[in-house]
């Protein structure tokens, strides 16, 4: 394939299992042949669905995607527990499946919905001590993972599979479905572990493309299709407010400058008439640029 090319976009990846988030993004940008590209937010390898792939200016503004709310559908399977908290893992504990038939499935959910306290598997991406847990847990360490707040906005049952059951959960950031699978099992006297597991959506976005999709198109030569499915930067400001800065200030706050702008407190998304070109923080009657993009004039 030819040189590498400057795309700026975001492409809504459904992730196949059994690559990583990484293995995925770098498979989206050579399918594209884009010079920079990021994500928006790990999947487990074991897990599928919606992967953010970030390309060029909009890997800016990741962390919008990293800090928004997320939705899965999630299998638990019941009997075992496992030391990654999902199928891959070695088995650490054995209790009896309960009685599927008779289990109040709304009251659980409940009792797991709102804030909770939620312990982190030790397979896990977080730093303790400066290093990844799931680096001292492979060396035979077990670190010692302080519980953290989360929050379970919706919780549902879908229905029991076999010796287990099926839940969507929209949650906020930094949840570990896994735990929370692990503690609900647990709460009926068992033990258990994520079976299954697909993001279905991502800061309200579900759209998505599955990469032997992309890879057809690419093979196929239509690169108008794959260019289609790019959505503008700014999809990942959607919920900030939006502010249209006057022409004449536009060269001041390009620049790095803070102007004088009416707009409400807080972050927001700034325009060029309809074009976006960064997020700023106004407070004071001024706004200040924060993440401004790289674009060629219009």
């Amino acid at each position: 394939m030819g040189k590498r090319k400057k795309i700026d976009g975001v492409l809504l990846l459904d992730k196949p299992a059994g690559i990583s988030s990484n293995q995925a993004l770098q498979q989206a940008r050579w399918l594209y042949q884009a010079e920079k590209a990021g994500h928006g937010g790990t999947l487990d390898p074991f897990a599928t669905g919606l992967l953010p792939v970030l390309f060029g200016e909009a890997s800016k503004f990741g962390r919008y995607f990293l800090d928004g709310d997320k939705a899965y559908e999630a299998a638990l399977a019941f009997g075992t527990e496992t030391d990654t908290g999902d199928l891959s893992g070695a088995v650490i504990r054995e209790a009896a499946p309960p009685p599927l038939d008779v289990v109040d499935w709304v009251a659980l959910c409940a009792r797991f919905s709102g804030v909770q306290r939620q312990v982190p598997p030790v397979y896990s991406a977080l730093k303790v001590g400066g290093e990844r847990a799931y680096a001292l847990a492979r060396r035979g360490e077990l670190p010692q993972l302080e519980a953290r707040e989360v929050v379970i906005h919706e919780l549902r049952f879908l229905g029991m599979d076999d010796d287990g059951a099926r839940f969507f959960v929209r949650c906020s950031k930094g949840t570990y479905i896994r735990s929370l699978l692990r503690d609900m099992a647990a709460a009926l006297g068992s033990a258990g572990h994520t079976h299954a597991l697909r993001r279905v959506a991502v800061a309200g976005l579900t759209a998505m493309t599955p990469l032997a999709t992309l890879r057809a198109w690419q093979e196929a030569g239509d690169m108008a299709a794959l260019q289609a499915l790019l959505l503008p930067l700014d999809c990942c400001v959607a919920h900030l407010p939006r502010v249209v800065v006057p022409p004449e200030k536009l060269r001041f706050i390009r620049n790095g400058n803070d102007i004088a702008c009416a707009a409400p407190h807080g972050e927001v998304a700034l325009y060029d008439g309809a074009r976006f070109f960064g997020v700023g923080e106004a407070r004071d009657g001024r706004v200040f640029p924060q993440r401004l993009c790289a674009l060629p004039p219009a």
